[in-house]
């Protein structure tokens, strides 16, 4: 993917599937056709929309059957992989990194939302090997895209991020640079680029977007600015119907 940034998401002219990575603003008719644990239908851009209860998890979860609007059974968890036409996977964010990923080939998507637990535990390294397991892509073929986050400038951690890292990533020095003791700058987005480039993607079919939520209150909320909850960024992809898929 080659993202492009504009108050509305982004677009690609490499990889024909529909998706954004959204601002303030939400593409036109999506606003009220999102509910979370829900698959909902939506305008007729976008038919049949899912979004999850996010709880900052290394939880999958896998649509691979017809598509229906319903509360969701299984409506809790941090990342969604699909391989149904005209099905838009919605994540939000407020600091949090969106993620999402395409196999043109073999017609499967992913949308994941990581914070510092799900990237620490490895949730998009889990998104992709569920996307190999579960649909047969192969990673040479997945494309994928770090989306707006809040960036090292900003993301001060403390132990109870810093111990967990140490723990589960020897290379932590390179995604970490400690300031006090017990305390350090975060960079979320090339940890989760590391990983990534470690479950071999192609580094050149991998993107950033380097924007940071805090910094861009022009376009972005920001959790940690704020200090609350003051609304979300939805960041979406959907398979459309000219999509060739691998025999």
């Amino acid at each position: 993917m080659n993202p492009v940034l504009s108050d509305v998401g982004f677009t690609s002219e490499v990889i024909p599937v529909h998706h954004f990575f959204g601002t303030r603003q939400l593409p036109e008719g999506l606003q009220g056709s999102i509910h979370l644990g829900e698959v909902t239908t939506g305008p007729s851009a976008y038919p049949f929309i899912a979004s999850l209860k996010q709880i900052h998890s290394t939880r999958v979860v896998v649509f691979d059957g017809p598509v229906k609007a319903e509360v969701l059974s299984e409506g809790e968890g941090d990342a969604m992989v699909t391989n149904q036409l005209h099905f838009l996977l919605v994540v939000r964010t407020a600091d949090c990194v969106p993620v999402l990923l395409v196999d043109q080939e073999a017609g499967v998507i992913g949308a994941i939302h990581a914070g510092w637990r799900g990237a620490v535990g490895g949730i998009v390294s889990k998104t992709i090997q569920t996307c190999v397991e579960h649909f047969g892509s192969d990673v040479a073929q997945i494309h994928l895209s770090i989306g707006p986050s809040i960036g090292p400038c900003c993301y001060e951690v403390d132990a109870q991020v810093i111990d967990p890292l140490h723990a589960s990533y020897p290379d932590w020095q390179g995604v970490l640079q400690e300031t006090t003791e017990r305390k350090g700058m975060l960079d979320l987005k090339k940890l989760i680029w590391h990983q990534v480039l470690a479950s071999g993607i192609p580094e050149h079919q991998v993107e950033r977007i380097e924007e940071c939520t805090h910094c861009r209150d022009d376009l972005f909320y920001s959790y940690r600015r704020e200090g609350r909850v003051n609304g979300t960024m939805m960041s979406g992809i959907m398979l459309p119907a000219e999509t060739v898929k691998r025999t």
